[in-house]
């Protein structure tokens, strides 16, 4: 009686094992696998917004150094596969350091590959606006210069924009350029 308790206690508790090894080896959300990818070099402090396509989720994220002595903030952005609801895979990814205290613009060049071994690539203008005189953010995007929607949350203003590239310009309310990043 005892010994068929035991086995019986042993079996539940391989499949517990089981489960739980399962389950640390999933990225659960966008920022667990960014995470897990920058693990080591990156905390990532708040996701920002994420834009679902036919290729994946593009995700923009603020983020900091585990260096304690760098405290500069980072923003990045990621491009994520979903394989399940609680299943994650960072496709690409860049971190860049917000350095200039009115605004911080970067270019990134996300590549996707099809099944087909063919790459796509997509070009994403992405930064943070702290100076709060700029009222607008320009890119060309497709050959045009378009507006880029300013995402005003609780840590700041930020931007990014799919298949855009420079000359990256913030405008005041008149519309008169006051940075500008590329050319």
């Amino acid at each position: 009686m005892f010994i068929e308790i035991l086995q019986r206690c042993t079996k539940h508790l391989f499949f517990i094992s089981i489960v739980f090894i399962l389950i640390g080896c999933s990225n659960e959300s966008p920022k667990e696998a960014i995470d897990n990818r920058w693990s080591g070099e990156l905390d990532v402090h708040e996701i920002i917004s994420k834009k679902e396509r036919t290729y994946g989720t593009v995700v923009l994220f603020s983020a900091y150094n585990v260096d304690e002595n760098d405290a500069l903030e980072r923003v990045g952005v990621a491009l994520l596969a979903k394989h399940s609801d609680s299943n994650w895979e960072v496709i690409d990814t860049t971190v860049e350091s917000v350095e200039n205290d009115s605004f911080a613009a970067h270019h990134k060049i996300v590549h996707i590959e099809n099944g087909k071994g063919k790459e796509t690539e997509i070009p994403i203008a992405f930064g943070k606006v702290e100076d709060k005189r700029v009222s607008s953010i320009t890119a060309r995007v497709n050959n045009k210069v378009e507006k880029i929607e300013i995402l005003p949350i609780n840590s700041g203003r930020y931007f990014y924009k799919l298949n855009a590239w420079g000359p990256i310009k913030a405008l005041d309310e008149n519309g008169e350029v006051m940075e500008q990043y590329g050319s």
